[in-house]
């Protein structure tokens, strides 16, 4: 294995991918606060949790996606609600 000394297009690329990562949650003109509430149950949990919180819309739709997730055979979910 050869070390190399990084190269302007390898300190670009990271760059790049690091602004993507932050993007959402750099706050935007206009963007609104948001009550996200969180819904989820675990496999080993009998009944569904719920937590909420205030954030901007923006990060409460990323997270949303994010977090979006549910396995039918053990009953194991997350649901990300925004409201405004």
């Amino acid at each position: 294995m050869q070390d190399r000394p990084s190269t302007l297009r390898d300190i670009a690329a990271g760059l790049l991918v690091l602004a993507s990562l932050a993007l959402p949650f750099v706050p935007l003109p206009g963007d609104r606060a948001a009550r996200m509430k969180v819904d989820f149950r675990t496999e080993t949990g009998a009944k569904p949790q719920l937590l909420s919180t205030e954030t901007s819309h923006s990060v409460c739709t990323v997270m949303a996606a994010a977090l979006a997730y549910e396995n039918p055979q053990t009953g194991a979910f997350t649901r990300v609600k925004c409201q405004d």
